[in-house]
């Protein structure tokens, strides 16, 4: 079996690409996590306060 026909193995050239940092991905990510606190706090304060 030679090294071509292989489907495991990927070109040197192939793997040098860099990709950009994912910002987008993080920003929704911290307004989901925002908003889900937001949330988790008013109902905690609506359970305490009764």
């Amino acid at each position: 079996m030679t090294p071509e026909s292989s489907t495991g193995s990927q070109p040197q050239g192939e793997q040098d690409e860099t990709l950009p940092p994912p910002t987008g991905t993080l920003f929704l990510l911290m307004l989901y996590i925002m908003a889900m606190a937001g949330m988790w706090l008013s109902i905690y304060f609506e359970f305490i306060g009764r």
